[in-house]
């Protein structure tokens, strides 16, 4: 059995985490994190499709795909910096 516990953060009320309670080894009580959504809820509504489900399904990460503008910035620093080099070569070279 799980139960919830709510913090204040910047006087707003967040939450609910749910914890639940279990002994040790050496028959010392401690709490488990167990996560945001209610896992009673969750036995109770097992084989019904709804919005708790959703929520445990693990999401894989997203991906991060360049932009047409992330590519020009970076094609724009490359020429800079080849051009620098050019530059610092001419200068110490003299040509």
């Amino acid at each position: 059995m799980a139960y919830k516990r709510f913090f204040n953060r910047n006087g707003k009320r967040i939450g609910p985490y749910y914890y639940e309670s279990y002994r040790d080894k050496t028959g010392k009580v401690k709490k488990r994190y167990v996560g945001t959504v209610d896992p009673d809820e969750i036995i109770k509504n097992k084989g019904e499709c709804n919005e708790i489900d959703d929520n445990l399904v693990k999401k894989s990460p997203k991906k991060v795909t360049p932009t047409k503008s992330n590519i020009l910035i970076l094609v724009v620093m490359i020429l800079i910096l080849i051009l620098t080099d050019i530059l610092f070569l001419f200068y110490l070279f003299g040509h």
